[in-house]
């Protein structure tokens, strides 16, 4: 969310620039070739990897907190991830 609201003004100069006219700010984009694109999506992937790890070490913690309570491994209580998707994250589409 912060990499996109941190877009929002440097998106709105380049839309201004190559004649975007959109009327929901939150819409806000640049063409995927400016400098402007390449920023964002360069900017989304670093909080896509930091999102991950985040993700990871929750897992991890939670699963070792389990295991410390109940005496047992989180192998033996089943705790397996089931589903890791990030959200709000910027593909280039072929």
């Amino acid at each position: 969310h912060q990499v996109a609201t941190d877009a929002l003004v440097t998106m709105e100069r380049a839309m201004a620039r190559d004649d975007i006219v959109l009327n929901d700010r939150q819409l806000s984009c640049a063409r995927i070739n400016s400098t402007e694109g390449q920023d964002y999506l360069k900017a989304m992937s670093a909080a896509a990897n930091y999102a991950w790890v985040n993700r990871s070490c929750m897992t991890y913690l939670t699963r070792r907190a389990f295991s410390k309570v109940f005496n047992k491994s989180p192998e033996e209580m089943d705790m397996h991830l089931v589903y890791d998707v990030g959200h709000n994250i910027a593909k280039i589409e072929r």
